[in-house]
C-alpha cells in the first residue's frame, strides 16, 4: 500500500485550517522577532474560533511602535516564544496553516520553531491569492476583501482582529470552493502555480507532546483591550498601508487594485508624504539589510532591489528619487 505524501489528497472541507496572524519587531526573521501571535481555527462542522492569542517578549527592543502600537513595557511581562511553543502547537496541530500574507509570516514562524528544536516544514497557503484563484477578483488587502463580502473587520493593529476576519473570509472561500467543485488541496494547487503550493508535500504538525512541550500558564492577550479601546483612524491607516508594503515585499509585485487601494488609504487619512517616505525607506533598508547579511550582493538580489524600487515608485516615492 502506497503511503499518501503531504496533503494534496486531503479533502479541504474535512481538514482543519489554522489561520495565523503576527506582529513583529521588523521585517527580517532572526534579526527581528515575533511580538504578537494569534491563531484562528477553521474546522469542519463549526464556526471559526480564536484558538490562541498572546503577546510575546522578543528579548530585544520592540521598534516599529507607530505601526503595531505595542510597547516595550507591554511585552516586558509577556512569555518568550519558547514558553508558548507548546500552546502554539496545540492550536495548529493537525492543521494546514494559512495567513493573509503567508510568505511573510511563515518565515518568522519557521525561525521561531527552529529555535526550540522543531524543524518541521509546514503545509501552508496564502489567503491573499485565494480570491484570484477562485476568479472572484484581483488581489487586494484584507480590509477590502472583508468589505466586499460583508465581513466584520475591526482595527488591524490587533493580530486577533485580523485572524478572526481572515477566518470568516476562509469560511466564505470554502463555500465558493464547494460551488466550483474544488474538493482537495491537490485540485486547488492545480488552478495556478504559486510557490507556497510546494509546501503541500508536507504534513501538518503533530501534537506538542511529540516534542515534549508543555503548556504555558501566563499568556498575555490584547483582545479584551481592543474591545474597549477607540480606534485611531490614522494609526489604523498606517498599519493598513504597512501591511500593503509587506505584501509588496513578499512577491515584489503590486497589482493595479493594490496600488489604488494604498493610494486611497493615503489620501483618505491624509498621511503626510514625509511619513510615507519613512515607511518606504524602512522597507527598502530592511530588504537591503537581509540581502547583505552574508556580506554579498549577487545579481539576483540586485534585480529584486530594482523591482522593489519600481513598486515603491509606483506608490509615490522610492529611495533615490
Amino acid at each position: 500500500m502506497t503511503q499518501v505524501k503531504g496533503i494534496k489528497d486531503l479533502r479541504i472541507h474535512d481538514t482543519p485550517i489554522a489561520i495565523v496572524g503576527l506582529e513583529t519587531t521588523g521585517l527580517s526573521p532572526g534579526r527581528d522577532r515575533i511580538i504578537e501571535i494569534s491563531v484562528v481555527r477553521v474546522e469542519p462542522g463549526r464556526e471559526s474560533y480564536l484558538a490562541f492569542d498572546t503577546l510575546v517578549n522578543p528579548q530585544r527592543n520592540v521598534a516599529f511602535n507607530e505601526i503595531h502600537g505595542i510597547t516595550d513595557d507591554e511585552v516586558a511581562n509577556a512569555p518568550v516564544f519558547a514558553d508558548i511553543a507548546g500552546d502554539f502547537l496545540e492550536s495548529v496541530s493537525g492543521c494546514v496553516l494559512a495567513a493573509y500574507d503567508v510568505y511573510f509570516d511563515i518565515k518568522f514562524l519557521t525561525y521561531e520553531l527552529e529555535q526550540v528544536g522543531i524543524k518541521h516544514p509546514l503545509p501552508h497557503f496564502s489567503l491573499i491569492y485565494i480570491r484570484p484563484l477562485l476568479e472572484l477578483g484581483s488581489r487586494c488587502n484584507l480590509e477590502a476583501a472583508c468589505k466586499e463580502y460583508n465581513i466584520d473587520y475591526q482595527t488591524a493593529r490587533i493580530a486577533a482582529n485580523r485572524t478572526r476576519a481572515s477566518g470568516k473570509l476562509m469560511e466564505f472561500y470554502l463555500q465558493v470552493m464547494s460551488e466550483k467543485k474544488i474538493y482537495t488541496f491537490g485540485q486547488l494547487s492545480r488552478l495556478k502555480y504559486h510557490e507556497f503550493f510546494q509546501s503541500f508535500e508536507n504534513v501538518p504538525l503533530p501534537a506538542p507532546s511529540a516534542f515534549n512541550l508543555k503548556p504555558c500558564h501566563r499568556l498575555l492577550s490584547r483582545v479584551q483591550e481592543s474591545s474597549h479601546s477607540p480606534v485611531d483612524p490614522k494609526k489604523h491607516a498606517i498599519h493598513q498601508y504597512w501591511n500593503g508594503l509587506r505584501n509588496v515585499i513578499a512577491d515584489l509585485e503590486i497589482t493595479d487594485q493594490e496600488q489604488a487601494g494604498m493610494i486611497e488609504i493615503r489620501s483618505k487619512y491624509q498621511i503626510p508624504k514625509e511619513q510615507i517616505r519613512m515607511l518606504h525607506a524602512r522597507v527598502f533598508a530592511s530588504v537591503i539589510e537581509q540581502f547583505i547579511d552574508d556580506k554579498w550582493l549577487d545579481d539576483k538580489e540586485a534585480a529584486k532591489l530594482r523591482r522593489l524600487s519600481q513598486c515603491l515608485s509606483k506608490l509615490g516615492w522610492s529611495p533615490g528619487e
